[in-house]
């Protein structure tokens, strides 16, 4: 790929950076910084949503081992917390639109839990790869690139999305020039009304991306950080800094006793836009 990409033919990014031997790899989570010191302010909300789990107990008990589109937890996509987390704010918030960049076992959550909780809330997602079976849900599919959506207007209006409703975000987390994650943190977020939930995956703010990992390039949540440091954003939730720092109210959750993968990781991001 990298031999590819420098005779023209893309399939990544090369940057220069002459000081590159210098930069400190983050390979260890800083507990001084800011963004640390944030999310552990935040401890008694992400508590509040924990508990906010309960009255689905009996609910997350019946998702077992169905075959596609029905979700299910033994699989490390979209795992515990994640999946809980998803069916938690659908129900609560009862969201007249979700809008989600990818798809996923992540929309068989969001589609089960709006069938049972909020019927008539209507769900489009935009995916030019969809790798996992949804035939069936009652969901409207955009199966091509979010830039060709947006040049051929073919998307749903995000300025539209009002209070309550999810704008759920699970792309290439490959912030650059052009990318998906460059049209939705600065062209599309600007636009959401107050009120609205942003949902990004793959999220492990305030610790570095794993090690595992790195040859990935993820760039995504330092983008982030800001936007919640400046006060955009409002964490509601987060499932790594639960599981990673919150085991004691984890364990007395209704999330504590269903199935996670050995190795799969939980890293949903939930935020509501407070400014604009």
């Amino acid at each position: 790929m990298g031999i590819a990409t420098l005779l023209g033919r893309p399939q990544g990014f090369f940057i220069p950076y002459r000081y590159a031997a210098h930069v400190r790899q983050a390979e260890t989570s800083r507990p001084d910084s800011e963004i640390a010191r944030r999310f552990a302010a935040k401890e008694p909300a992400f508590a509040a949503w924990l508990a906010a789990l309960a009255p689905f107990a009996a609910e997350f008990a019946r998702i077992g081992t169905a075959p596609p589109p029905a979700p299910r937890w033994e699989q490390d996509w979209f795992p515990r917390l994640d999946g809980a987390m998803a069916w938690a704010m659908v129900a609560i918030h009862k969201p007249a639109q979700i809008i989600e960049i990818g798809s996923g076992h992540s929309t068989r959550f969001l589609a089960h839990a709006a069938a049972r909780h909020s019927p008539a809330t209507e769900i489009t997602t935009i995916d030019p790869a969809p790798r996992a079976k949804l035939a069936g849900l009652p969901i409207t599919r955009l199966t091509m690139r979010l830039q060709d959506a947006l040049r051929e207007k073919t998307a749903p209006l995000f300025e539209e999305l009002g209070p309550g409703d999810i704008l759920f975000i699970d792309s290439s987390h490959i912030l650059m020039p052009g990318t998906d994650v460059d049209l939705l943190l600065n062209q599309i977020v600007p636009v959401l009304a107050e009120g609205v939930l942003v949902h990004v995956h793959d999220i492990f703010l305030p610790d570095p991306y794993p090690a595992a990992w790195h040859w990935r390039g993820y760039n995504e949540q330092q983008a982030l950080a800001p936007l919640i440091l400046c006060g955009a954003f409002d964490p509601l939730f987060s499932s790594h800094y639960v599981q990673s720092r919150m085991g004691a109210a984890l364990a007395q959750s209704a999330a504590c006793t269903l199935p996670l993968p050995a190795g799969a990781y939980e890293t949903s991001l939930w935020l509501r836009k407070t400014a604009r």
